[in-house]
């Protein structure tokens, strides 16, 4: 969904797939201490799956600073029951990322909770291009602002997701998304290139403890409809390939009354017609890249709508073999997205998180045959 915000500023039942892949586990990290204790009885994982999933959550813009983001973390540990394993915020490639950098006091402040960072990375940087920003970014203009940011962030030391140009797909104007670089079978082919760019000046400049996250938006919002691999701007064609991604995943958000069409359940939205059966091409297309869904919400609609949406959404997703987490998109924005925008939304989310296989702290888990490595050990 369009999220912007100022450079160097504080950002911003459907049927499965039968599969076979399998997810071993290893060790997980201690949880902060912010979140509440997990109640009894409390299973490690999702039995129909055999693997643990990670709750996660981006928290609004105007909390997510280095003085206010650590008790962000626990009011909403306290609100919902649980802290959340993965806390997402958005940064731009001129921010500070060092231990004394805005940025990097914003990232150090998650740690200290327990949680894991999840890095929105808008790849802007200043006196760079506000738009069409592809070109500039394969010709190497960019190279030393993505160097600073790769080395300041292996200094973080412990792991760190990056999503970078996330929705790359979407028609909103961010200036990676291909409908505003060429809008024709180039511009995928651009925005590859650029995130390996980007990925080989990371692992140059030894930021070792960065795990890469390709998530983009539900559907085709080029063409409002599903084409699958027949349209120019389908997800895949961006996909810059096995050896630069660690998870995949989707951003979907249910909100009619902003953009039209019918009320979607969490399955039409993920996986339906109109999402271009994402989630099932997802699973389908990179079998040993673990999904993570990397923003996830709906409106109010009345009569505690939201409620049984939020409660269909981790049926959803944790009965799904692939899906391993979601970050929930806890913001009064476009419309009220946060977890608490009705009492009825709040105790779905609520009873949700009672379920003992939603962890509080993230570990990774390997795919047979996955470029993954083991972290957080």
């Amino acid at each position: 969904m369009p999220h912007s915000f100022p450079l160097a500023a504080s950002p911003a039942a459907f049927l499965l797939s039968v599969l076979t892949l399998a997810f071993a586990a290893c060790a997980e990290i201690p949880t902060g201490t912010a979140g509440r204790p997990e109640t009894a009885p409390q299973p490690e994982s999702n039995p129909a799956t055999g693997r643990p999933f990670f709750g996660g959550a981006f928290l609004g813009d105007e909390v997510s600073t280095p003085e206010r983001i650590g008790g962000a973390i626990r009011d909403f540990a306290s609100l919902t029951g649980k802290q959340p394993a993965l806390v997402k915020t958005f940064h731009d490639l001129t921010c500070d990322f060092s231990a004394a950098g805005w940025c990097g006091r914003v990232l150090r402040a998650v740690g200290e909770t327990g949680s894991t960072n999840y890095v929105a990375l808008d790849v802007r940087w200043a006196g760079g291009p506000r738009s069409r920003v592809l070109d500039p970014l394969n010709s190497g203009t960019a190279d030393a602002e993505i160097a600073r940011v790769a080395r300041q962030i292996a200094s973080v030391g412990t792991v760190v997701l990056v999503e970078p140009a996330w929705e790359m797909n979407g028609n909103w104007d961010y200036a990676w998304q291909g409908a505003v670089n060429g809008s024709n079978t180039d511009a995928p082919r651009k925005y590859r290139d650029a995130w390996r760019r980007i990925v080989d000046i990371f692992r140059r400049e030894g930021a070792s403890n960065v795990r890469w996250v390709f998530n983009p938006n539900v559907g085709n919002p080029v063409t409002r409809t599903a084409t699958g691999s027949s349209h120019w701007n389908w997800y895949a064609n961006y996909y810059p390939g096995d050896a630069y991604v660690d998870y995949v995943g989707a951003h979907g958000f249910n909100a009619p009354r902003l953009w039209g069409g019918p009320w979607q359940s969490p399955a039409e939205m993920l996986d339906g017609a109109s999402g271009d059966h994402m989630l099932s091409d997802l699973a389908k297309r990179y079998p040993q890249k673990p999904i993570i869904i990397g923003e996830i919400s709906s409106d109010e609609s009345g009569d505690g709508a939201k409620g049984r949406w939020i409660r269909d959404a981790f049926r959803t997703l944790r009965a799904h073999p692939n899906v391993v987490g979601a970050v929930w998109f806890h913001m009064d924005k476009e419309a009220d997205w946060r977890v608490n925008s009705s009492a009825s939304a709040l105790d779905a989310y609520r009873e949700a998180m009672r379920d003992g296989g939603i962890r509080t702290a993230f570990r990774e888990l390997r795919a047979p045959s996955s470029s993954l490595a083991m972290a957080n050990r």
